[in-house]
C-alpha cells in the first residue's frame, strides 16, 4: 500500500514537473522577436510577428497586402534579441522578397533563384536586447505573387528552430 501510494504520487510529480518544465521551456526557447511591415501607397499597411520553423511555412497563416503592378512598397523591419543566457554568435538575419506561385507557398522559394526581387543577408553577435532593424523601397511590375520574409539563420542550435516573419504580396 504505501509502495502503490509513493509510485501514485511521483507519477503525479512526475508529471507534474514535466508540465511545468515544458512551459517553461517554451517560454524561454523563443531567442528572438521579429516585427515585419509592408506599406503600400495608400498607406495600407500589413503587418506579421515573429513564427518559427519547423514546421515548414511557420505555424500562422501569412497575412496578404493586394497592390497594382508598378506602385511602390515600403517595408520595415526589426528583429530583437531575446535570448537571456548569453550572446547568439554568428547569428544570421535574411531579408528577401522572390515571387513565388501560389500564395502562403510552402517551402519558401529560393531568393536566389531568377524569382529573387531583394535578397540581403549578414551575420552578427546578438547580445540579450540587442536590435538590427532596416527597411527598403521598390516596385514590382509583373503582377503575380510574391514573399516578403526576414528570417533568423544559424541560430536553431539554440533551441531546435529559426525565427521568421513573412508577408504576402499579390500584385494585380
Amino acid at each position: 500500500m504505501i509502495t502503490r501510494r509513493f509510485v501514485k504520487v511521483t507519477g503525479i510529480t512526475v508529471i507534474t514537473a514535466v508540465a511545468i518544465a515544458l512551459s517553461t521551456g517554451m517560454a524561454l526557447a523563443e531567442h528572438f522577436k521579429i516585427d515585419l511591415k509592408v506599406t503600400d501607397p495608400q498607406g495600407r499597411t500589413v503587418q506579421a510577428f515573429t513564427d518559427e520553423t519547423p514546421p515548414i511555412g511557420g505555424l500562422n497563416p501569412r497575412p496578404v497586402l493586394h497592390i497594382k503592378a508598378g506602385e511602390e512598397l515600403k517595408v520595415t523591419w526589426t528583429i530583437q534579441c531575446e535570448y537571456p543566457h548569453g550572446v547568439l554568435k554568428n547569428a544570421g538575419v535574411h531579408f528577401f522578397v522572390v515571387r513565388e506561385a501560389n500564395l502562403g507557398q510552402k517551402p519558401v522559394p529560393d531568393p536566389s533563384g531568377t524569382g529573387g526581387i531583394i535578397d540581403n543577408e549578414f551575420a552578427m553577435d546578438f547580445k540579450p536586447g540587442a536590435t538590427a532593424s532596416g527597411f527598403a523601397r521598390f516596385r514590382i511590375d509583373a503582377p503575380g505573387n510574391y514573399l516578403v520574409r526576414l528570417q533568423s539563420e544559424n541560430t536553431w542550435q539554440v533551441a531546435g528552430h529559426e525565427h521568421f516573419s513573412a508577408i504576402d504580396v499579390q500584385v494585380k
